[in-house]
């Protein structure tokens, strides 16, 4: 493009239009419109695109007569999915009520160098979705909407605080001592200061600091960091959403917490009674119709288990008491201090067990060294958490604002900290002094706003609702294509190492593995009746491609394609593979290869031309029988869910000869002569791989 003077990157675009405003446009007004390439079908002397941006898809409209025959011929030789076009054109609706606009020119605004995922509707490794977040939100719109709700969440939390008198502020990250929860700090070195800093776990010190400053009301939406275990529900940098109330006491912060998670909740969804899921992933119906029911720590841990903390004053005798019971936890305990033994016991058996929403209130005070301790009973505090679901949403308390008290109780944890306890409490003299000048009476409060977006939006995994989640790097990052040429190097060193062997054919003859994100067009075009079979087989010779060594790409192209001319020739056998299917992949510029590797599967007709002397023809001769038979023992089962099947009744029903009659079971069972595979093992390796894809095949 460079060489023939077209810049492949534009610096800007009049666009006039989102692709949305472009399909509700009344009128045929000339308009710039602007996004990627998702789709791409060329007709002949017409071509059908589809463009994604933020608000949506349209289709655009390339005609020869309408773009001229240069332009056009240079869209058709220069644009591929994923490319940044701009188009200047007319909207109109098609005689199928389809939006769209007719190009009258076009322009490359970014071109892709990279092939986009293999189906622009998804990806389906939750590994790529993470470490490479932008090619899940353009192919996956959940996701993009999953993020979006996000913000709008933050926004209306934000609103809902400066409605009700708040301030907000920022507080620092670099600090000199970790206050503020029980976690275990990142510690990094102040190089001007030549001297070791820590990243916060809470912003709650300073934020009190504000109070005693004179602000009345504060808040922060803040990044904190907790050097701690990972797991679904635990990252160790997340966002939390802090405040502080002058004159409140945690009774009012309680009342004050369904006030404002009822509202937003209104305001978000239109609804208090949603679906959570659980800490094991299974949705539960939940009603945030205020009041709230509210219960003690005590009686929560008495009620699950039958342990009354209240009547154990040591570490030791908890310990014996959850022996005496039988139950261990999932964290080393001998260096743990009462106060976080008793929380890790309530987490093992009882907040798992919390569906509704319910306050927990009144937690001992060596678990709570920074809230006020109770005025009847000073060996508990005025404290409460919000769990739904099982899940811990809102910590809150009645700030302890007596200087000498909190010395005190930073001492105590100190101690705890010098005996192994990590997650004990740091001092914080400098808070202290703060206290000393006088703070009013005061409640403060957070919430993970990870962890109530991933409830909302029903993820069980707060990296699924974290934009660009930390990940560790994969093991070899010298080139951006370092796996993949080690991949190609190991297929093409198979190959050779398998040519040499009489006994032995090549794995494939070629890789086209890059028609992937075609291959999915032509299935959406051509595909009706055969649509399950075709993504069945696709999935099973990508697996059988893993197993044997070949390009998962290239062979699971071949799957999906192999019957692709089915429903158009109305199962016309004699015509099956021939000049109908040779021009539907010539449409997509496919090499010969491809249709001479689906032609072997169909050995009755194409054996002697196209013969069986690659593994990839191999696999695809056998597998596409039990494709099809496996469906059909799938849509006689009760729930007609692919699910319930198992490897056992798919080898019942091969014996039964009047069932699915038209299946050629002894082309199955040549998996042993030509694979090498056990009959069970072929089967359970295709309806493994089928499951995975159950939902695409609407089984």
């Amino acid at each position: 493009m460079k060489e023939a003077g077209k810049p492949p990157y534009a610096p800007s675009f009049p666009r006039s239009h989102t692709l949305m405003e472009a399909r509700e446009e009344k009128g045929k007004p000339p308009m710039y419109v602007a996004g990627r390439v998702m789709l791409f079908r060329d007709m002949g002397k017409m071509t059908f695109m589809t463009l994604q941006d933020h608000t949506g898809r349209l289709q655009i409209v390339l005609r020869v007569e309408s773009v001229g025959e240069e332009k056009y011929k240079s869209a058709l030789e220069l644009i591929d999915l994923g490319d940044i076009v701009g188009i200047h054109g007319e909207q109109f609706t098609t005689q199928k009520g389809e939006p769209s606009v007719l190009a009258k020119d076009w322009v490359m605004l970014s071109k892709a160098l990279r092939q986009p995922p293999e189906k622009w509707h998804g990806i389906a490794d939750q590994e790529t979705a993470w470490r490479q977040r932008y090619l899940d939100l353009l192919s996956n719109r959940e996701t993009f909407e999953r993020f979006v709700f996000r913000s709008a969440f933050i926004r209306k939390l934000r609103e809902f605080y400066w409605a009700e008198g708040f301030t907000e502020v920022e507080t620092p990250v670099l600090v000199n001592a970790a206050s503020g929860a029980l976690a275990t700090p990142f510690k990094t070195h102040h190089n001007a200061y030549d001297m070791d800093v820590f990243l916060r776990i809470a912003p709650e010190t300073f934020l009190k600091e504000a109070i005693v400053g004179g602000f009345d009301r504060v808040f922060e939406i803040a990044r904190v960091f907790r050097n701690e275990g990972l797991d679904p529900s635990h990252l160790q940098d997340f966002t939390m959403a802090e405040h502080y109330a002058s004159y409140w006491d945690y009774e009012q912060n309680m009342l004050f917490t369904e006030r404002m998670l009822s509202t937003l909740l209104r305001e978000l969804t239109g609804r208090m009674d949603i679906q959570f899921p659980d800490r094991s992933g299974v949705l539960q119906h939940v009603d945030f119709t205020p009041p709230w029911p509210r219960m003690t720590l005590c009686e929560a841990i008495l009620t699950s288990c039958g342990i009354d903390i209240d009547t154990i004053d040591s570490q030791r005798a908890l310990l014996e008491a959850m022996k005496s019971k039988n139950i261990r936890l999932d964290v080393p305990v001998e260096n743990l201090g009462r106060g976080n033994l008793i929380d890790q016991l309530y987490k093992k058996v009882s907040r798992p067990l919390i569906v509704q929403p319910t306050f927990i209130t009144q937690h001992p005070i060596d678990l709570s060294p920074l809230a006020r301790r109770n005025d009847a009973n000073p060996a508990i505090t005025d404290r409460f958490q919000l769990v739904v679901g099982g899940w811990e949403i809102v910590n809150a308390y009645s700030e302890l604002i007596d200087p000498i008290d909190q010395a005190k109780r930073f001492e105590e944890q100190a101690k705890a900290h010098a005996g192994g306890d990590q997650d004990a409490h740091r001092k914080d003299d400098e808070y202290v002094t703060a206290l000393e000048y006088g703070c009013p009476p005061c409640s403060g409060w957070g919430m993970g706003i990870d962890r109530i977006v991933a409830l909302l939006t029903q993820q069980t995994n707060l990296r699924d609702v974290t934009l660009f989640p930390l990940m560790k790097p994969l093991e070899d990052t010298k080139s951006p294509n370092s796996e993949e040429t080690q991949r190609i190097q190991t297929t093409q060193k198979t190959q050779k190492m398998l040519a040499s062997s009489d006994s032995s054919p090549l794995l494939q003859h070629i890789d086209y593995g890059h028609l992937l994100p075609a291959a999915h067009s032509l299935l959406e075009e051509h595909a009706d009746q055969t649509k399950a079979h075709l993504v069945a087989t696709g999935a099973a010779m990508e697996a059988l491609a893993k197993r044997f060594g070949g390009d998962p790409a290239t062979w699971k192209v071949a799957g999906m394609l192999h019957d692709l001319d089915w429903d158009k020739l109305e199962k016309d056998a004699e015509a099956h593979c021939g000049t109908t299917l040779e021009q539907m992949l010539v449409s997509i510029q496919a090499p010969s290869e491809l249709l001479a590797d689906i032609r072997a599967h169909y050995a009755h007709k194409y054996g002697a031309e196209y013969p069986l002397n690659s593994m990839l023809r191999k696999c695809l001769y056998c597998v596409d029988e039990l494709t099809g038979f496996i469906i059909a023992v799938t849509l006689v089962r009760p729930s007609k869910k692919i699910g319930d099947v198992e490897v056992g009744s798919v080898t019942k029903k091969l014996k039964d000869k009047s069932f699915a009659a038209q299946v050629d079971r002894e082309q199955i069972k040549k998996c042993e002569e030509l694979l090498g595979l056990p009959l069970a093992e072929f089967i359970g390796l295709t309806l493994d791989a089928m499951k995975a894809m159950a939902a695409e095949m609407g089984l």
